[in-house]
């Protein structure tokens, strides 16, 4: 999830050009990852500290840092479950599977997409190429609005805000959009489902807004509302960058720079901002193995018993 932002898994390319721009850019976000990994461990005082802090780290912030990955694999989607539903019939859990196979899948060299989700769309559930491709671009426009939106409204809020005060002004905008999709979907079920989208993928960027603040916890560091809402923003641009999947390597940087923005608020350090950024992927790797395998054996199953119904349907044919 959502690597969820870049939930949207593509098709397989097949030709000679797809297989060397995944090659290239999967190579690119192995550098920029093993630079990251380099810098962070290039200062030995300041490694120690992280390692003495995390050892000591709040209860709370090691919960969140945990649970966030399989919310936001949720959220993300039930808000591509929304979008979908406008071109078509899929079942939530069948798109919850199709979107943690693809986060596995999208963690894998070169992310071979053995599991398309829009060619299984195409496939199993009749929607259409184009279709697919719009409810994921939605999915990416919804996500810079509720980025906007939480950055927005957290230039108004004191610097000192706790982060449970910050989560409850972030759900106010979701409680609005929510009531809107309700009165939208009485006149349109698309214009409702569309409006749904963005409720979910608000969710997700409030969920990633309180998982960097719950690593930045465990490394003994409180940070800003503002410097929440700018180092999720600079991850989210990150994930979307169609080189490498999940923002492998850009999003490490992107945090660290992210965090040097704010002027408020506790300094940061680039390299304290990269170990938080690597706190949350170390905990997405650990939560995406497991679930990830269990949602490509649905997926598996599910295509499995496609192709078995078909066969026998042109079988009595």
């Amino acid at each position: 999830m959502d690597e969820l932002a870049n939930e949207s898994v593509r098709l397989p390319l097949g030709s000679s050009l797809g297989r060397s721009r995944r090659r290239i850019g999967f190579l690119i976000g192995l550098v920029l990852l093993a630079g990251a990994a380099a810098y962070l461990i290039s200062d030995p005082e300041q490694l120690n500290e992280f390692a003495s802090n995390i050892r000591h780290a709040p209860g709370w912030a090691v919960a969140i840092v945990l649970v966030g990955p399989v919310v936001n694999w949720v959220f993300v989607g039930l808000c591509l479950h929304a979008l979908v539903r406008r071109h078509g019939v899929i079942g939530p859990g069948e798109m919850l599977a199709l979107v943690g196979s693809a986060w596995l899948l999208n963690h894998l060299p070169m992310r071979p997409g053995l599991v398309g989700r829009i060619g299984y769309h195409a496939k199993v559930n009749n929607i259409r190429v184009r279709d697919s491709i719009e409810a994921s671009v939605w999915s990416m426009i919804h996500g810079g609005i509720a980025n906007a939106m939480a950055i927005g409204l957290v230039l108004m809020v004191p610097t000192d805000l706790s982060l449970g005060m910050l989560v409850m002004v972030l759900m106010i905008p979701i409680g609005v959009f929510a009531i809107a999709a309700g009165i939208g979907g009485l006149k349109s079920a698309n214009l409702g489902y569309l409006i749904l989208g963005l409720v979910f993928r608000s969710a997700d960027v409030l969920v990633w807004m309180v998982r960097y603040a719950a690593a930045f916890a465990m490394l003994g560091i409180t940070i800003t509302p503002v410097q929440i809402a700018l180092i999720t923003a600079a991850s989210q641009i990150a994930q979307v960058i169609p080189i490498t999947g999940g923002g492998f390597g850009f999003r490490e940087w992107g945090v660290g720079f992210a965090a040097k923005f704010p002027s408020s608020g506790a300094a940061i350090t680039m390299r304290t901002a990269i170990g938080a950024d690597v706190i949350n992927r170390i905990a997405e790797t650990i939560i995406v193995i497991p679930l990830g395998l269990i949602c490509t054996g649905i997926v598996a199953r599910r295509l499995t018993t496609w192709n078995a119904s078909t066969g026998t349907k042109n079988r009595v044919k």
